[in-house]
């Protein structure tokens, strides 16, 4: 598979994520497939981290993924490719199901590919929102100072 083609192939799962395609994802993916997905600030308690295995996972992440997000902009902006890795970064928009809340981040993937399907897929994406929000209302306690 060529660098090109690779590029086409995750642009691919992009589009139909954005169409809310699941199905249309697994025949892309080898059957040992893995999904490492890291969102937020590692710092707080809203962070969330799991690792989803095989066909079942993999459809079980985008089904997960389905009830709780709708996403409306995936943006990649860079592919950077090291033998069967790729490395893309970029931004996305979606819309928290359960709040409403608008959710921006930029993100990185790493992207294994092997015999033209998908081994292996890493996502590191930040929750913004929350990070500045905890940042901001966050008083400091009397005994600390806030000076440098």
């Amino acid at each position: 598979m060529t660098r090109k083609q690779r590029e086409e192939l995750v642009d691919t799962i992009f589009s139909s994520i954005l169409e809310g395609s699941n199905t249309d994802l697994l025949p892309f993916m080898n059957d040992n497939v893995e999904f490492h997905i890291c969102l937020g600030n590692q710092l707080y308690s809203d962070s969330f981290s799991a690792t989803f295995m095989g066909l079942s996972g993999a459809s079980n992440f985008f089904s997960t993924c389905r009830q709780f997000i709708e996403f409306t902009r995936i943006v990649p902006k860079d592919f950077h490719h090291e033998d069967n890795k790729m490395i893309v970064r970029g931004d996305l928009e979606c819309q928290m199901l359960t709040t409403g809340t608008l959710w921006t981040s930029s993100w990185m993937q790493i992207w294994t590919i092997e015999n033209d399907k998908i081994n292996k897929m890493r996502m590191f994406a930040d929750y913004h929102h929350t990070a500045v929000h905890r940042h901001l209302s966050k008083k400091p306690e009397a005994n600390i100072s806030t000076r440098h």
